[in-house]
């Protein structure tokens, strides 16, 4: 059997901005995806991103037994609804003017899988944003400046946030899409990725 650190490590996830992340704890990792049907319903929507956690983890984990694999699905809860990526830039539009003066929730679930060892973590984190009133000219300025088609809830706090966000509370990076707090302690106690930090 491999030793734990000799372990290939994998990010079930094509996203740049969560590839940008997991760079920060200096770990060596190859992004490996398995395209999934996501879910969408759930009885507490709250647990929809840790079950597609899981669902994209466990697609790569099951071809690749002996690796690590990471999963990670970031949703926002606004006024107990599940929002997802706008469909064009008027309903990106549409959903900054709703967000205006408002806080919604972001969680982000995260599954660290490997079956050789029979090693399932799954959890979940949960940050807060606040966004200032916006006009509608705010809003075109912001859209103006930040590519959002591919982003749940038409923004990311990184690029220009200030335009639009007032306050947050939790964990920036889980905002961003993927919190690192737990991350990095699961890295050291099972020594993924020849970990250097």
């Amino acid at each position: 059997m491999t030793a734990m650190s000799d372990r290939q490590f994998l990010l079930a996830s094509g996203s740049p901005r969560r590839k940008e992340l997991l760079q920060k704890c200096g770990v060596d990792f190859t992004v490996e995806t398995i395209p999934v049907k996501e879910l969408s319903e759930a009885e507490d929507i709250r647990t929809l991103p840790q079950q597609n956690a899981l669902l994209k983890a466990s697609a790569v984990a099951d071809t690749r037994r002996g690796c690590w694999v990471l999963g990670a699905d970031t949703m926002i809860v606004f006024e107990n609804r599940a929002i997802g990526k706008p469909a064009d830039p008027a309903d990106a539009a549409g959903m900054l003017a709703e967000f205006s003066g408002k806080t919604h929730e972001v969680i982000t679930g995260m599954a660290l899988i490997c079956r050789e060892l029979e090693v399932c973590k799954v959890w979940s984190e949960c940050s807060t944003v606040k966004f200032k009133e916006l006009t509608p000219q705010i809003i075109a300025g912001y859209l103006a400046e930040v590519e959002v088609l591919d982003k749940a809830g038409a923004y990311a706090i990184q690029e220009h946030g200030e335009m639009i966000v007032e306050s947050f509370s939790g964990e920036l990076e889980n905002i961003v899409g993927m919190p690192l707090k737990k991350l990095r302690s699961l890295l050291t106690e099972f020594a993924i990725g020849g970990k250097l930090y």
